[in-house]
């Protein structure tokens, strides 16, 4: 009797190691997809915790320069950087050199630029926003009601977007200082 329990508990353990393997193939297949479209095998860390090397508010014609260091850009970047780790989804929507011309010198725009020294990558399910060195983000004007965010690679605007949960933080804390205020 127990030589056929024994079988029996056998023939389940090996019943189990199976599904086992085939469930975990399966996810490694997934994973392994997925890191091979976004070339990214940290696809799935949601965390952006870039510091960039310096900051530009366009406000309305005018700029700011926030230098490395400075109390205005670390609080900005760490505004900037909760929302890119928050929740966010890839658009289409392009930054085209017209809209990026103007962007930089638009009266009627409120733009945050950050500057990166190396290129950066924001760790997601698109394999896009990998490489850039610049963020833009509007804050007034065209595209700002969007609550979105585009990327530059080496000056030239790059594909695509990313839709932020809100942008309202960001403006609040460059109102409340005196950096720009919405017209």
């Amino acid at each position: 009797m127990s030589e056929s329990h024994s079988q029996s508990t056998g023939r389940n353990a090996s019943v189990l190691n199976f599904i086992l393997t085939i469930i975990l193939s399966i996810m490694m297949c997934i994973y392994l997809s997925l890191a091979a479209y976004t070339k990214d095998a940290l696809w799935f860390y949601p965390v952006f915790e870039a510091q960039p090397a310096f900051g530009v508010v366009r406000c309305y014609g005018e700029e700011m320069v926030l230098q490395e260091g400075s109390e205005q850009l670390a609080a900005l970047t760490m505004l900037v950087n909760e929302q890119i780790s928050g929740d966010k989804r890839w658009d289409e929507l392009n930054l085209t050199d017209e809209t990026f011309s103007y962007f930089q010198t638009s009266d009627q725009m409120m733009v945050l630029e950050l500057h990166y020294d190396q290129p950066q990558r924001i760790h997601s399910f698109s394999p896009f926003f990998s490489n850039f060195d610049t963020l833009l983000m509007p804050l007034d004007g065209r595209h700002a009601e969007k609550n979105i965010i585009f990327s530059l690679v080496t000056g030239n605007p790059s594909g695509g977007s990313f839709h932020l949960e809100t942008i309202a933080p960001v403006l609040a804390y460059i109102e409340s200082n005196d950096l720009c205020t919405l017209k």
